[in-house]
């Protein structure tokens, strides 16, 4: 499979939707003119000047015939030369004892038989300026009587008479290909699982992590209505619900999840994180962050949703951001939709307790800084960190000491 190697826009889909399209015109001329060559052979025995001038005149017609052909089919010539290496690379896969018998191995076996005695010879030949004699005298011969060109719309006549069949091995080559990357991928990971399907919106997981995150921390637990997740910073919220719509979307493209177990319902996966301002496109952080809710209010509309939304509006000020999640996170409850939203704000927690479930990530304080253990904990958080942060990074005592005092004056705004 690897030899194979990829081509960009190798021209199969086109041989495979538009077969006849990329006839060359007139095949009947080109049979009449591949047998006058031999017609003014004969004609030597005739009169020989006659034969001699109309040979000369055959060739130079065909070889002009000949180039006039391959240009007008140049970008075909790479979809049947791919074509041709799948071709030897199931030869090879059909030689392995035990892929032989593969489901989708036997069911190519027909279509395979069909273009294997015809794929072992290239429907082109590529001139070579230093071939040996008998090499150079095929090359001539094949342009005097165009069969390249010819062997070329018998190609392409098979194609077409037998696309079904053709679309079938381009389609069996990828499957196969997209079998041994996920099997390569589910190998690569310290602990995955295939997941469950079921009607019920939820979210039903064991040991989940984010499968990029090197000795990452699983977390547990059923999702059964849509929930907000708080923490102070550098918790691990982000991770974790990148880590849940990572799985979902494995889960319903290549039937895979980084997790011990995984158990959901088809639905589509919409998110709004990570988001960044557009300046080439004039738009501040908060435009871009209210599109991206917008196409989420849009989808959860027209089907099933799961949506996961970082840092819900934290592009805007502080009253105005409440009010609209607040807004935006009870009208997504009235829909058939489960969100998981994670925010800064423990106001929410207190607007929302009565549809929203509440969770949140946590830190311990020690003399040697700040841990975290990235497990997931019911209840809304009671703790903040930033402050602390700072002065775990070394900001002047000074500047700690009047945070803290400010914070605690305000102590009851940020809490209520």
């Amino acid at each position: 499979m690897a030899k194979l190697g990829i081509t960009n826009h190798n021209g199969i889909p086109a041989l495979i939707y538009k077969p006849d399209a990329k006839l060359l015109p007139r095949p009947h001329l080109y049979i009449i003119l591949a047998l006058m060559p031999l017609v003014f052979a004969a004609g030597l025995i005739v009169s020989l000047p006659v034969g001699i001038a109309g040979l000369i005149l055959s060739f130079i017609a065909n070889v002009i015939t000949h180039y006039w052909a391959i240009k007008r089919i140049d970008s075909e010539l790479y979809a049947i030369d791919y074509f041709i290496s799948m071709m030897k690379c199931l030869k090879k896969l059909y030689a392995i004892e035990g892929l032989c018998e593969l489901f989708i191995m036997q069911e190519l076996r027909s279509s395979y038989a069909i273009f294997n005695k015809i794929a072992r010879k290239t429907p082109v030949t590529k001139s070579d300026m230093g071939a040996d004699f008998n090499e150079s005298l095929r090359i001539y011969a094949n342009v005097a009587f165009l069969i390249d060109v010819r062997r070329y719309n018998r190609f392409i006549k098979l194609i077409a008479r037998h696309n079904h069949e053709f679309h079938q091995i381009y389609r069996a080559i990828g499957e196969l290909d997209i079998a041994q990357a996920i099997l390569s991928f589910r190998m690569s990971l310290p602990v995955s699982s295939t997941p469950l399907f079921n009607d019920v919106n939820a979210l039903d997981f064991d040991e989940i992590y984010h499968p990029l995150i090197e000795n990452p921390v699983t977390n547990s637990h059923i999702f059964h209505k849509n929930s907000l997740i708080t923490g102070a910073n550098a918790t691990g919220k982000s991770t974790f619900i990148k880590a849940l719509a990572i799985n979902g979307i494995l889960a319903q493209t290549i039937y895979t999840c980084a997790a011990k177990r995984f158990a959901t319902r088809f639905a589509m996966i919409m998110t709004s994180m990570a988001m960044r301002d557009d300046l080439l496109g004039g738009e501040s952080y908060f435009v871009v962050e209210v599109k991206s809710l917008k196409r989420i209010l849009d989808m959860v509309e027209k089907r099933p949703c799961i949506c996961y939304i970082d840092e819900i509006l934290r592009g805007t000020n502080t009253v105005e951001r409440i009010a609209a999640s607040t807004a935006i996170l009870t009208h997504l409850s009235t829909q058939d939709t489960l969100c998981i939203a994670a925010s800064h704000d423990i106001e929410l927690t207190h607007l929302l307790k009565h549809i929203h479930a509440n969770y949140h990530f946590s830190e311990y304080v020690t003399n040697d800084g700040i841990t975290f253990d990235y497990k997931l904990k019911t209840g809304p958080t009671v703790t903040r960190n930033a402050i602390k942060l700072l002065d775990f990074m070394g900001f002047d005592s000074e500047i700690v000491e009047n945070a803290n005092e400010i914070a605690n004056k305000r102590g009851g705004f940020l809490n209520d």
